[in-house]
């Protein structure tokens, strides 16, 4: 089939699917007012592939059917085609601001990673399913989120939560599961969903080691969605909770059939366990590209707020901002870096080498990966860094007055002759407002401040795991090399 528009995407969310969001059911999530906003922008998305200006960004011939499908499945080995990937990553957060984490883009990546890694490990019948799978969601243009995350049924241990996704039979139609995940977000208006390991399951709990995919619509799953945050506001009072509310969701599996071809890893512990530390890094080139853009955006909004209310002339600001501009530099490099890494690790793979090392001499003896570094770490620290800079170069003005307003003649005519800043009128310094209030001070923006920093999930965990990886090592080693004289 290939590239959908997005009257297809719309129409395709008209299936059926059991789907609840502040105690009611929706049974069209099309026709629910709070989620148009989000749908009216991922089907733009759509429809800027069919666009003669974007079409080669966004899409190439696939290599099975011949039809158009995105370009973010472009499993990229030559120089040319990591920047043809990059490309369309980078168009893509630009659009949407950085501000959607789990557009399908991200699950682009995950999802090539997933099938390269299996083979990585020598699981060649689950990398068959998992390029099987990434040709559905290719060829069908679908929106694909992720649901990774056990119940928060008893965090003191990472042991599987009985409540957990498992396995309760076997039949010649798939495998039956039950239980639940969290925290699916874009869940409410996607087609499919992955379900796979975050954390690594032990000796046995092979009936909750699993990944699959599986259909929004699939009888027995019930999506709870969580509260919508855009509440029929106009652009002008929320400008980003009426497009950007991406919406996360907890899935619940009652009895629900995976057919076999769906089921890419079913109790094999070393497949399970191994995944995610087995990725070339598709998926870090797009969350990079992602942060970076974000990270683009909030400086770009605190520069614009500081010079309306002149606070861009004060050498606190100017250092402030400075500082949001060298960060942006080092994310570059960092995207830079995920492409070169990633391309590095695909050359590897495809010549049956070790992911490379370097020899201790020339550069660093581990792989430090970069990418991953940046995701866990850098981009975290850097956006909330920039919230932190947008809330103080605001300061109280974002409690600011609303489009009606403004709209009404007699207070307007005041607004517009006392509440205006240097060369800003007032319904210029009330949009910037009003946007600064959108991502830093309701609700969207508070989601948007927790999901930065659990982006990539526990940040204790992710910090223990890098503790326990070789380059720790190397640098400890280094001052014993020293002593040793």
């Amino acid at each position: 089939m290939g590239i959908r528009t997005g009257l297809d995407y719309v129409a395709s969310l008209r299936d059926d699917r059991r789907l609840f969001i502040d105690g009611r059911q929706v049974p069209d999530v099309t026709a629910y007012a709070p989620m148009r906003g989000v749908i009216d922008t991922i089907a733009a998305l759509h429809d800027a592939q069919f666009d003669p200006a974007l079409r080669d960004i966004l899409t190439h011939r696939s290599p099975t059917t011949g039809d158009l499908v995105s370009n973010t499945y472009i499993a990229a080995r030559t120089e040319a085609e990591f920047q043809t990937l990059a490309g369309c990553f980078h168009l893509r957060a630009l659009r949407t601001y950085g501000l959607m984490g789990r557009l399908t883009d991200f699950m682009s990546g995950f999802l090539m990673d997933l099938a390269a890694g299996l083979r990585l490990l020598g699981k060649d019948e689950a990398a068959a399913r998992a390029q099987h799978v990434v040709e559905v969601c290719r060829e069908g243009d679908l929106q694909v989120t992720h649901a990774l995350i056990d119940p928060q049924s008893d965090r003191s241990t990472l042991a599987a939560p009985a409540e957990a996704v498992h396995v309760v039979e076997r039949t010649r139609e798939g495998v039956v599961v039950s239980g639940c995940r969290m925290l699916s977000t874009l869940a409410p208006v996607s087609n499919v969903c992955y379900v796979g390991p975050y954390y690594p399951r032990k000796p046995g709990e092979e009936r909750f080691a699993l990944a699959f995919l599986v259909a929004m619509n699939a009888p027995g799953l019930t999506i709870l969605g969580r509260e919508s945050f855009h509440h029929g506001e106009s652009r002008f009072d929320r400008p980003l909770s009426s497009r950007f509310d991406e919406g996360d969701a907890i899935l619940i599996f009652d009895r629900v059939t995976i057919p076999h071809d769906w089921m890419i890893v079913d109790g094999d512990m070393a497949a399970h366990n191994g995944l995610l530390g087995a990725r070339p890094g598709y998926t870090a080139i797009q969350a990079c590209t992602r942060g970076m853009i974000k990270l683009r955006f909030l400086t770009g909004l605190a520069t614009a707020i500081a010079r309306a209310n002149g606070r861009d002339r004060t050498p606190r600001f100017q250092a402030a901002i400075g500082e949001l501009a060298a960060f942006v530099g080092v994310a570059d490099g960092i995207r830079t870096a995920a492409i070169s890494d990633c391309r590095a690790r695909v050359e590897a793979l495809a010549a049956g080498r070790p992911m490379p090392r370097g020899d201790g001499l020339t550069g660093p003896e581990a792989f430090g990966n970069a990418a991953g570094a940046a995701v866990n770490f850098f981009f975290p620290h850097a956006n909330t860094k920039a919230a932190d800079v947008l809330r103080m170069a605001a300061g109280s003005g974002v409690l600011a007055m609303t489009e009606a307003d403004y709209a009404n003649p007699e207070i307007g005519a005041l607004m517009d002759r006392w509440l205006i800043g240097p060369n800003t009128t007032a319904e210029q310094r009330l949009k910037l407002m009003k946007l600064a209030w959108d991502l830093t001070g309701t609700e969207f923006g508070s989601r948007a401040g927790l999901y930065e920093r659990l982006y990539s999930g526990d940040p204790e965990a992710n910090a223990q795991r890098w503790f326990q990886s070789p380059v720790v090592a190397e640098c400890e080693a280094m001052v014993a090399r020293l002593l040793e004289g």
